[in-house]
């Protein structure tokens, strides 16, 4: 598994620092109960901080190619989204994909996403 001690305090520190994140999250909830359920998924997928940033940038990103009339699919909005959970080492199933990202854009059970404009773009013409 760990060969050096190092290696084990880097896994630790990594781990720390996750929880540290979810714990922030669940702090969130209880002044932000519109990201609920989004907030809870994010949690689930073991998310860590720079994980999540690096989701909110490309987000980000993506409304203002559309903003700038800029057309794309939602398959590459998804592969990009893959790309930056792999390099994190998230590793998600097509069918966990296709549950987060429509969760992620426009949030569940009444919560608000990140992205309205995207989600309606991706999902509102279908």
């Amino acid at each position: 598994m760990y060969r050096t001690i190092e290696e084990r305090l880097q896994a630790l520190e990594k781990q720390i620092a996750r929880q540290d994140f979810q714990i922030q999250l669940l702090q969130n909830l209880a002044a932000n109960h519109q990201k609920y359920a989004i907030y809870q998924y994010v949690i689930s997928t073991n998310m860590d901080e720079h994980t999540f940033y690096l989701l909110q940038q490309l987000t980000k990103d993506y409304e203002e190619k559309l903003n700038l009339g800029e057309s794309f699919t939602l398959h590459e909005f998804v592969t990009a989204v893959k790309k930056v959970l792999s390099r994190e080492g998230i590793y998600l199933t097509n069918v966990e994909l296709s549950d987060f990202v429509p969760k992620w854009l426009g949030g569940t059970l009444g919560s608000i996403g990140f992205s309205l404009p995207l989600h309606d773009y991706f999902y509102e013409k279908e």
